[in-house]
């Protein structure tokens, strides 16, 4: 569980100092998936910063199961929304395995977590025997995510991880993150984007920050049947939310569409009122 209570810090400047984050407080789950959201300069990447302990906060305090932020180590992983930031060793293996061998993790365990990680990420044999620039962006996404995943951490950051990957990709970032929140009994996943439709889709809570400010904490259902909040933030809907409001005002009650798959489920049964079955290919 991470606890923000009051938090406020500001970017020192020659001319003075310009607020980040102000007055922010929220409790993010443990087990659940949140998703921070807000416009560029909302302070976002500075909320990461504070809850990952890389910066520490000028009031107020940022908890991680109880400790201070700044003092949990590696518990904490971060995943940067650019992987190469990440990638440095000359295989991928090895590079998966920097982390846990930095914490003093050596033998059959360093082993253990190295192929752990690599099947969770969906990195075969292959893959681990190659240098990391050898490959494509969304296996070098996975790589970077194996690397943190083998440090066991209980508080996982990411930044924009599903950026620049195509459906498939994204599909699969966001299956693997689910899986870490179900599987584990104490795993707190937060992720920054811009992307509201992977907010509404991925997402158990969702905290939407504007200039610096909480403007709001709760579940998709809620966030985003709030028109007037989002627009106010300077963030749009869904495009399915978009759909849907499009579709009550042709008469229709299409249900929910909070996301792709209740969407997708609310069409079909239209359909199926007017005597048409869908027959859909591929995965939706």
């Amino acid at each position: 569980m991470i606890e923000l209570r009051n938090v406020s810090y500001s970017y020192r400047t020659i001319s003075g100092s310009t607020a980040a984050l102000e007055n922010i407080s929220a409790v993010l789950p443990s087990n659940k998936v949140t998703a921070v959201i807000g416009r560029t300069g909302s302070g976002k990447s500075t909320l990461m910063e504070l809850i990952g302990g890389i910066t520490a906060p000028d009031s107020g305090t940022v908890t991680v199961n109880g400790l201070d932020a700044g003092k949990c180590g590696s518990s904490i992983g971060f995943v940067f929304q650019y992987p190469e930031h990440q990638l440095f060793a000359e295989t991928v293996y090895d590079d998966i395995a920097c982390g846990p061998s930095n914490l003093g993790i050596r033998g059959d365990e360093l082993e253990a977590r190295v192929t752990e990680a690599a099947e969770l990420t969906h990195i075969g044999k292959r893959l681990l025997r190659l240098a990391p620039f050898e490959l494509s962006g969304g296996q070098k996404r996975l790589a970077a995510l194996a690397g943190i995943l083998a440090m066991k951490p209980s508080v996982l950051l990411l930044d924009e991880p599903a950026a620049g990957l195509d459906p498939s990709g994204r599909r699969l970032v966001f299956s693997i993150i689910r899986s870490l929140v179900s599987g584990a009994e104490d795993m707190t996943v937060v992720f920054v984007t811009h992307s509201m439709e992977d907010a509404a889709e991925h997402a158990d809570e969702i905290l939407v920050l504007n200039g610096g400010r909480k403007a709001a904490f709760g579940t998709p259902s809620r966030i985003f049947t709030d028109e007037k909040l989002l627009s106010g933030c300077g963030l749009g809907l869904p495009e399915t939310v978009k759909l849907q409001k499009e579709l009550y005002a042709l008469g229709l009650d299409p249900g929910e569409m909070l996301d792709v798959p209740s969407a997708f489920g609310s069409v079909c049964e239209m359909l199926g009122r007017c005597g048409v079955s869908p027959k859909p290919k591929g995965n939706v």
